[in-house]
Formats: C-alpha cells, sequence, structure tokens
C-alpha cells in the first residue's frame, strides 16, 4: 500500500460510517470493508462502515451481501459511490 493510499483510506474511514449516514445517523466510527470484486483484497475498493454493519450479526459479513442489500434497500456499489462524492472521486 502506497503512501497515498494509506492517506485515501484515513479520509474514507474519517467519514464514518456509509450505511449510518445513508440511514441519517451520521458520524458512527468506521473500519474499512472491501468489495470484492476479484480475488485480490490489496485492489478492492473500500467503504466505511461501523462494526456492527460490517461483520456483526447485522452487518455484512454476517448476513452476507445479497442479505445485506435487501435488509438496507442499498447495494455496496451504491454506498462506494456515496463515499466517492464526499472525498471528490
Amino acid at each position: 500500500m502506497t503512501k497515498n493510499d494509506k492517506i485515501r483510506n484515513s479520509k474514507i474511514a474519517d467519514l464514518g460510517c456509509a450505511l449510518c449516514r445513508h440511514q441519517g445517523t451520521p458520524g458512527t466510527p468506521a473500519e474499512l470493508h472491501h468489495i470484492r470484486r476479484t480475488s485480490k483484497r490489496s485492489n478492492a475498493p473500500v467503504i466505511p462502515l461501523c462494526p456492527a454493519h460490517h461483520r456483526f450479526d447485522t452487518g455484512i459479513h454476517g448476513m452476507g451481501r445479497k442479505r445485506f442489500e435487501r435488509e438496507y434497500a442499498i447495494t455496496e456499489e451504491e454506498l462506494l459511490e456515496q463515499t466517492k462524492a464526499l472525498i471528490n472521486e
């Protein structure tokens, strides 16, 4: 990971959870979730998700992508687009 990647990822995490923000409660501390499109995690785009929406039973890793998207009526890709807009990409 380059220095620029680290700076970008820090900005993304500082945004707070993308799903909480989408639901109207911005500012929830976040960790990075890699959106898997290929087998290489290092090349995967990232979105900020709080632990509950990332790795717990109510999160994408606990529910699985399809159930997560049904439950919250938004996709990882839509959250990625919102995130990219906030960091001016």
